[in-house]
């Protein structure tokens, strides 16, 4: 089985009064309640959404990387005008990253982010030079730019915030002081997307990653960005690489020594050098009344002995541990039980697991499990992704053209307008025929992979995806 290590969270957490400050920052820049993660959330990709979904809307779509989900958030402090950078985690603890700076241009490294918020993945990535184990962050979103939410936005023009006025400045640095970067906590790179109907040359791309990748994340292009659970992002994964998170509990055998009277107290005792029976428990929700409680004051609660709380949890199924793998997690030395774990079916119907989650203070909720288990017993194959790919193209373009179309006639009735109101400066309003053809055509030869935002406001801006170019027509 691959490694499925999670990294940890790099940096320090920070005080507590810190925390607090930072949270009502982050609350007063994007609107959100400040006791909540702001990140958005995927729902589990069904069959329902292979139709609705993919069809009918614009969507881009990435490949999913097995790592740990956190925000980056950049903000100088106003006393002592220093550049500071912090990771959120999905419990929305605030991490301080030392020594980080992140430009706001490419044209003055001085200048620095100041409330700038993008999201993405740390992953753990094989560096291709050196072979080594390395940190890196997988941007795919953005969130605010320097103290201004940009989460009404449509996709295009945040991947446009966070990959030309985030990550370009940020690989300029590095290029021009690799030294200065080198001891920093992590690398970032920006995560390639593409159309639906490409789906097949992210699945080819998968095999020359350098981390893991399980699945499809697939973000629609027209809605904004969500806090909490967007029911437009969709995660696709494979019906064998779909997971549910449960908190595991241990249940070891008593051992009975007969040979001492009954009312002994040490006549019955846990037999801890015998394998347990290992318990998958699944979240109900709502909030534990201990789940702060540090481990003197749970030990004085519990007569003497530590005990893991499984407040608002019921008894789901059980986990097949392999004596092997017993062993393994004995000798370890390290406490398994209350702890969250990652697991999945295996054939035969059994719950296998993949790795601990101790970035999670809770287990997948109820409600979610149930999702989960509806998407594999529902599932979609990879196989009809790309079978589906000619109808996506289709659609894609027919939805073009319409819009190709009511722009036009919206640009032919803003001159109706301008001749007839401006009748005395002709010449100086209409554009020839001439130049708005050339116009045209030049925006529709560009390149298949460079995705042009939809005529707006600020129709400047676009994402370029740097991947996935068309494969050569064979004659």
């Amino acid at each position: 089985m691959a490694d499925r290590t999670v990294p940890n969270i790099p940096g320090t957490r920070c005080l507590p009064e810190v925390e607090t400050y930072l949270k009502q920052q982050v609350s007063m820049i994007l609107r959100t309640r400040n006791n909540q993660f702001p990140g958005s959330q995927p729902v589990s990709f069904t069959r329902d959404h292979l139709y609705k979904n993919l069809l009918n809307k614009d969507y881009l779509v990435c490949e999913k990387s097995d790592g740990l989900r956190v925000l980056l958030f950049i903000l100088i402090n106003p006393e002592t005008n220093e550049e500071g950078s912090f990771l959120i985690s999905r419990e929305n603890e605030f991490y301080h990253l030392p020594d980080f700076h992140f430009p706001r241009n490419e044209k003055n490294f001085d200048l620095s982010h100041n409330g700038t918020i993008v999201d993405g993945e740390l992953v753990y990535s094989k560096n291709p030079i050196t072979g080594l184990k390395e940190i890196r962050y997988l941007i795919f979103d953005c969130l605010a730019m320097d103290m201004i939410s940009v989460m009404h936005k449509n996709l295009f023009k945040r991947l446009y915030h966070a990959q030309h006025e985030f990550h370009k400045p940020y690989n300029e640095l590095r290029k021009k002081f690799p030294d200065a970067c080198k001891d920093w906590l992590f690398k970032l790179d920006f995560k390639n997307m593409t159309q639906p109907f490409k789906i097949h040359k992210i699945f080819n791309e998968m095999k020359n990653l350098t981390y893991i990748s399980d699945g499809l994340i697939l973000t629609c292009c027209e809605t904004p960005y969500i806090s909490g659970t967007d029911p437009t992002l969709l995660k696709w994964k494979p019906a064998e690489e779909n997971t549910i998170d449960f908190k595991i509990k241990l249940e070891f055998p008593k051992f009975i020594d007969n040979d001492l009277p009954k009312h002994d107290p040490n006549r019955e005792y846990f037999n801890y050098d015998i394998k347990p029976k290992f318990k998958l428990y699944v979240w109900k929700g709502g909030d534990n009344s201990h789940q702060n409680e540090n481990i003197e004051n749970n030990i004085k609660r519990n007569g003497g002995e530590y005990k893991n709380s499984f407040q608002n949890y019921d008894e789901w199924n059980d986990l097949e541990v392999s004596d092997k793998q017993w062993n393994e997690l004995k000798n370890s030395g390290e406490s398994f039980n209350g702890r969250i774990a990652e697991c999945r079916q295996n054939k035969d119907g059994n719950w296998e697991m993949l790795r601990f989650r101790d970035d999670k203070m809770n287990g997948n909720h109820i409600n979610v499990v149930l999702k989960i288990l509806k998407s594999i017993e529902d599932s979609v194959t990879k196989q009809e992704l790309i079978d589906l790919e000619p109808q996506i193209k289709a659609r894609w373009e027919e939805r073009e053209r319409i819009k190709r179309k009511a722009q036009q006639q919206q640009h032919d009735f803003v001159h109706i307008n301008n001749n007839n109101n401006h009748h005395n400066n002709l010449r100086n309003t209409i554009i020839p025929e001439k130049r708005r053809r050339e116009s045209e055509d030049n925006q529709l030869n560009k390149k298949p992979n460079q995705f042009i935002a939809p005529v707006n406001d600020d129709n400047e801006e676009y994402y370029e995806s740097d991947g996935f170019e068309e494969e050569p027509s064979h004659k």
